[in-house]
């Protein structure tokens, strides 16, 4: 399989789909990996490196001219010309909050295989490592824009003896919560998570295993379930907010009413993971960039980049790539008929043959026809 590796191009994006190491593993394969010049330069990999893993450097429009696109981002506008008929583009999608995107590749009958949408024993391997890194680096985020020269209140999330602590208050208890909560305690910053999934409520509260927090911060942050009222309750009191809220593929449910945003604290902040499938706070209405990433409503600041892992492309790249590869690999070998044995890979194709297959952008999409990706697969 030849495998094309585009620079990506999104607002501050540092990140990249393919390591050298991970192109030295598909050369290994059997395969032909063409990368475009300085594509990893931004997360700390030069060209020298990706030749020296047997990689051709390229153009843009070469990397793109490849039966096998691998990416980080979703496609932009620029970049819908590149696409051809069965051409597996993988990479993260977020089609819930792109009709654009959506419409362009099944009008081009890309076979589009979504990060975020696979599926393996319940969990979404793909999409976790960008999750750790979203949930850390929201407390870091949430914490400089709390200074005061940043419009925040000017408090440090953990105070010092004689001082009030910080209260920061997460709302979704899966991976991305896990790790915000994590760092947040770090700081020594008061924390409240609230989720409505019993089983990640009894986890957050009780898991005694190496990972679990309780064995390692105890009884120092509190656990609530995510109804309304509790959602009210805590986010009047926030210094910070950060939802994590997520719908595997489909648009995110608005948890968090502006009535709630008007009642929190003057310099308080509000960081919204969801941003990439459309939001989960309601006054968290359109998408901020890294070069502009925050916006202020009812007197309170509103992080809403949608690429945030971007931000620290090298821990970020390295994260995606070590999950990615193993599928990619398969995809590589196989084409998509991987898809008829393979259940995860099956699971993230999003679009093919110009139609959609994944049931949770159909939710948002009512008027998109729903076929079943492994009937079209089977076709090809």
């Amino acid at each position: 399989m030849k495998i094309g590796l585009p620079k990506e191009i999104k607002n501050n994006e540092g990140r990249v789909g393919l390591t050298p190491h991970a192109v030295s593993e598909f050369i290994k394969a059997g395969h032909t990996v063409f990368v475009e010049k300085n594509a990893g330069v931004e997360s700390g990999f030069n060209d020298e490196e990706y030749i020296k893993a047997g990689a051709s450097i390229v153009d843009t429009k070469t990397a793109w001219d490849q039966p096998m696109i691998v990416k980080v981002k979703e496609p932009l506008e620029s970049e819908y010309k590149y696409f051809k008929e069965n051409q597996i583009i993988y990479t993260y999608f977020h089609l819930a909050g792109d009709r654009a995107l959506t419409d362009a590749l099944m009008n081009k009958k890309v076979i589009s295989v979504a990060y975020e949408t696979m599926v393996k024993d319940g969990r979404l391997p793909l999409l976790a490592p960008m999750s750790r890194v979203a949930g850390k680096r929201s407390v870091i985020i949430a914490a400089t824009h709390l200074e005061k020269h940043h419009g925040g209140e000017g408090i440090l999330p953990g105070g010092v003896l004689g001082t009030e602590k910080g209260q920061f208050v997460i709302i979704g208890g899966g991976v991305a919560g896990e790790n915000a909560c994590r760092a947040a305690l770090g700081l020594g910053a008061n924390v409240t998570i609230l989720d409505s999934n019993p089983k990640a409520i009894e986890f957050l509260n009780k898991c005694e295993t190496c990972h679990g927090l309780t064995k390692i911060f105890g009884n120092k942050y509190i656990v609530e379930t995510a109804t309304p009222e509790n959602i009210a309750k805590w986010v009047k009191q926030a210094d910070a907010v950060i939802s994590t809220v997520l719908v595997r593929g489909a648009s995110a449910p608005k948890v968090v009413s502006e009535a709630m945003v008007k009642t929190m604290k003057k310099g308080s902040v509000i960081i919204d993971i969801a941003i990439d499938q459309g939001g989960s706070i309601e006054t968290v209405d359109h998408i901020t960039t890294h070069d502009k990433p925050t916006y202020v409503k009812h007197g309170v600041i509103h992080y809403a980049v949608a690429n945030m892992p971007g931000a620290t492309p090298r821990t970020a790249t390295a994260a995606l790539v070590h999950a990615t590869t193993e599928y990619g690999l398969i995809l590589a070998k196989e084409g998509i008929k991987a898809a008829l044995h393979n259940d995860t890979i099956l699971t993230g194709i999003n679009t093919i043959s110009g139609h959609l297959t994944c049931e949770p952008v159909s939710k948002t999409f009512t008027d998109i026809k729903l076929y079943d990706a492994k009937e079209l697969v089977s076709k090809l």
